[in-house]
């Protein structure tokens, strides 16, 4: 039985971008990853380089704010 490896698409760097469990949990690797699939989908031609880079300045502000969000999320609610 072989799978086919599917090509990222603007539709998997939203749902990584939209994926608040994995942000919070690992906000560097959600961040490596959004750049690596950039990356990939320029690479392929799927977007061009305006839409790679608005796609690297939304993951460059989120990891930006994670540290922030976390803290406050967990000094809200440290049982959480």
């Amino acid at each position: 039985m072989s799978e086919e490896l599917k090509s990222p698409d603007l539709t998997t760097w939203q749902q990584m971008f939209d994926d608040q469990t994995y942000w919070q949990q690992s906000p560097d690797a959600h961040y490596f990853d959004l750049q690596r699939i950039a990356d990939d989908l320029l690479g392929q031609g799927a977007i061009d380089l305006e839409q790679w880079q608005i796609l690297r300045a939304k993951a460059d502000d989120l990891h930006k704010d994670s540290p922030a969000v976390n803290v406050t999320r967990e000094l809200d609610d440290p049982e959480a």
